[in-house]
């Protein structure tokens, strides 16, 4: 003990008197018996008892069935062998409190020895609050992976017996236009292309639909991404509809990121296709992608998900009013109406992906003044990447 303290006996005794009454976590002494030696008071509120009811007691007092009933063979089997199942180790094992409930907690068992004897001190952690929040966290991955299901369920309805009638409706349409359209007075070639654009409609709300479920059921797992690479792709997809309307892209060197490549290509997809489409009438449109690193708590540097890319999608368009930031966001919300084509799923599946990535999508805007999309993906992910 000298080589670790420079005050004299009476003032090491006093300072290790109060480190065991001060301690946060329970301490407990034990002889070669199981017979309990000291308690703290740490240890004394956590299972209930005055000291004076459990100290020359012996310690399987605090402990439930069968570890109560074991503990004997458990003390002679070490004493016999050698080998510790805790001692030197560590384990989460169960406690039983005054009033018989039970509780689990980590301990941890030192073996000391002293002149003519052993003792054994035990360290214990209270883990009850971490094992609420991981059965919390079991209960809600198993309704998760029950809402999981159902959407596969539902993917495969829309994919089958939803389409199924959809294509007969725009077969005969097409046949009736095409061979008795002469027929038919004006009013009726109108209501027959409404019928038609209904149903091509339709087709693509299904097709979004499926598209937005198969994010996480048909999720693959995480690779190292060039962003760069990924938005000249959907640039090279979008060729058309950027020459058509005039659109300059001006994207600065982005990083690379543990992800999946084809739902990323999906979010650059739909943020670009948005940002055009939404232009102002007779201005082409100008929009800048770039990204920015952000560290969420510096001294974390080394965790993953902790460390995460901001990238801004900005353009010159028709912007929107912030008061319907949150609803943009969701299934079928369409802040234009008509105006514009599209089923009002697209944001929703861009923050479904950014959700996946950890990370999320929010946007800047003003009526009339252009939006600025802003997506925050991890750069890593536990497990190195995958699911």
């Amino acid at each position: 003990m000298s080589g670790y303290f420079y005050q004299n006996d009476s003032e090491t005794a006093s300072r290790l008197k109060a480190i065991f009454e001060s301690a946060i976590d329970g301490i407990i002494t034990i002889d070669e018996r199981g017979v309990v030696e000291s308690m703290n008071p740490a240890a004394a509120r956590l299972f209930g008892y005055d000291p004076r009811e459990v100290i020359g007691g012996s310690i399987n007092l605090l402990m439930p069935e069968p570890d109560k009933s074991r503990h004997d063979s458990y003390v002679q089997n070490y004493h016999r062998t050698g080998v510790g199942k805790i001692i030197g180790i560590g384990r989460e094992v169960s406690g039983r409190r005054k009033d018989g409930t039970v509780f689990p907690f980590h301990l941890s068992i030192s073996e000391v020895q002293l002149p003519g004897r052993k003792i054994f001190t035990g360290f214990i952690h209270d883990i009850s609050a971490l094992k609420m929040s991981e059965e919390k966290l079991r209960r809600y991955a198993a309704e998760l992976e029950r809402s999981n299901r159902e959407l596969q369920d539902f993917a495969y309805v829309s994919s089958h017996d939803l389409q199924e009638p959809l294509r007969k409706i725009q077969a005969f349409g097409d046949r009736l236009k095409s061979k008795e359209g002469e027929k038919l007075s004006d009013q009726g070639k109108d209501y027959l292309d409404r019928m038609l654009n209904a149903a091509s409609r339709m087709q693509n709300l299904i097709n979004d639909l499926l598209t937005f479920s198969r994010i996480t059921t048909k999720a693959q797992a995480f690779t190292r991404v060039r962003l760069d690479q990924v938005v000249r792709e959907v640039l090279g997809d979008l060729e058309v509809a950027i020459e058509q309307s005039g659109a300059r892209v001006e994207v600065e060197p982005l990083p690379d990121i543990e992800a999946e490549p084809t739902q990323l290509r999906q979010l650059f997809q739909n943020l670009i296709a948005n940002a055009i489409k939404f232009r102002k009438a007779g201005e082409a449109p100008r929009i800048r992608i770039y990204a920015r690193g952000i560290q969420r708590r510096a001294h974390l540097k080394g965790t993953p998900g902790d460390e995460v890319v901001e990238i801004h999608v900005e353009d010159n368009g028709i912007g929107f009013d912030e008061k319907y930031l949150d609803r943009i966001f969701n299934v079928f919300q369409r802040l234009e109406g008509q105006k514009y084509q599209g089923s009002g799923i697209g944001l929703a599946i861009c923050r479904k992906i950014a959700i996946r990535h950890g990370g999320d999508i929010t946007a800047r805007s003003q009526p009339g003044k252009g939006a600025d999309f802003i997506v925050t993906l991890a750069v890593r992910h536990p497990e190195g990447g995958t699911q």
